[in-house]
């Protein structure tokens, strides 16, 4: 069955917003349609969707359970939502780990494809929600923006990093209603992937709860798990502290966009130019006059995230950690200039080390902007979405069919 539309959702979250704007571009180009739900329009748009057409050959792709969280739009008057009730085929890009989304997962939603951004979360999925069937694999995608950038040797920002600092206290609530000993078994995590940082989360969460609780059910995992999201948000400041730190206190100047940097206590605050709170046009637009761009890893041990590729895309070089996915699509040293996590100094020799040699910096940027724009696009994401599709069937394409991580 020929897909008639790809229904999009838009009003929630921005960032998202602007992943589903970029696909819909990309899925015009192949002659498919992109119809926007958006959420602040609510009255408007659930009367326009009733009136569309061939809905059962539509495909309806959003972000995290966006539509599928209790969101009264979208639900329909005979229980459930809309989409179930019209036959309408949903592929969820889930852009978290999967024990974010434990209340909505356990709901065993119809008539829905789970699509991962990391193998890791893949497997996580196949093993402990197998009445999803097979999930998905789609790495995010960059945004090229033509015409934008300035030429490498002209740009005025050494550095930049796109992302918000969330102060630890800030993180607290999660485990406020804990006794002492529940906080220090959750510290103890912390600790081991602070210190062994290329443990994946759901490896080393489920190692400790087995080992404290040998008795312990497979839903009692899954619960367990949703509440230790304060150890991934944790370990997320941690090392973003760090990283971007370590970077200010040794005379690395960088501009950071988002929000709250000035309660990051860096020794050498002056280093920083805060930028605050920006949209994802301007954080692409602002990297188009950066030599370097700087990603932290969300602890996603076999993906990517997108602020890699849209450095690259915008003609940055781009100083990151690494991954398993990233080690097979790039190679370090002359895509990208690679640190750890275990030595997260690294991040400012490398950057020290591109600034005082441009010439080196503008080729590694002209390679990462090749491989990025050969391979790493929300276009190239759309059209491995569309090889995937066959009837609502996943067909041929690697998306479907990458090798499970154990």
């Amino acid at each position: 069955m020929d897909i008639k539309r790809i229904i999009l959702i838009k009003g929630a979250v921005e960032t998202l917003e602007f992943f589903s704007l970029q696909l819909a571009e990309a899925f015009t180009e192949h002659k498919i349609p992109a119809w926007f739900w958006d959420m602040r329009a609510p009255l408007g748009s659930r009367e326009a969707f009733c009136a569309l057409a061939d809905l059962d050959a539509s495909v309806l792709l959003t972000f995290n359970f966006i539509g599928f969280s209790g969101e009264s739009q979208f639900q329909s008057e005979h229980g459930g939502t809309l989409w179930e009730q019209y036959g309408v085929t949903s592929y969820c890009i889930m852009v978290d780990h999967p024990i974010y989304y434990y209340k909505r997962l356990r709901s065993h939603i119809s008539h829905m494809r789970l699509v991962c951004i990391d193998r890791g979360h893949k497997a996580f999925v196949e093993k402990f929600y197998p009445f999803y069937g097979k999930a998905g694999f789609l790495p995010l995608g960059g945004t090229p923006l033509p015409g934008t950038g300035i030429p490498f040797q002209e740009r005025t920002t050494d550095v930049i990093f796109t992302g918000n600092f969330v102060p630890v206290e800030h993180l607290m609530p999660h485990i406020r209603h804990m006794d002492e000993e529940s906080r220090g078994f959750y510290f103890d995590i912390i600790q081991e992937l602070i210190e062994h940082p290329c443990i994946p989360l759901e490896k080393a969460l489920i190692s400790r709860l087995e080992g404290e609780f040998p008795q312990i059910t497979r839903e009692e995992t899954l619960s367990c798990l949703h509440g230790m999201v304060f150890i991934d948000l944790y370990l997320r400041t941690y090392f973003r502290q760090k990283v971007v730190c370590c970077l200010a206190d040794h005379g690395v100047r960088l501009l950071a966009i988002g929000k709250d940097w000035e309660k990051a206590g860096c020794r050498r605050p002056e280093n920083i130019r805060m930028a605050g709170m920006q949209d994802s046009l301007a954080c692409l637009k602002a990297m188009g006059n950066a030599k370097i761009a700087l990603n932290i890893m969300p602890w996603f041990k076999d993906g990517a995230h997108d602020r890699i590729f849209n450095g690259m895309l915008q003609g940055c070089a781009v100083v990151t950690d690494s991954s398993a996915y990233l080690d097979e699509i790039l190679l370090e040293g002359r895509d990208y200039a690679g640190f750890s996590l275990e030595h997260y100094e690294e991040a400012a020799q490398k950057a020290k080390e591109l600034l005082a040699a441009p010439g080196k910096a503008e080729e590694l940027a002209q390679n990462g902007f090749q491989a990025a724009s050969q391979g790493h696009t929300w276009a190239h994401r759309a059209s491995e979405l569309l090889r995937a599709y066959d009837g609502g069937q996943p067909l041929r394409s690697q998306l479907w069919n990458c090798p499970k991580i154990t």
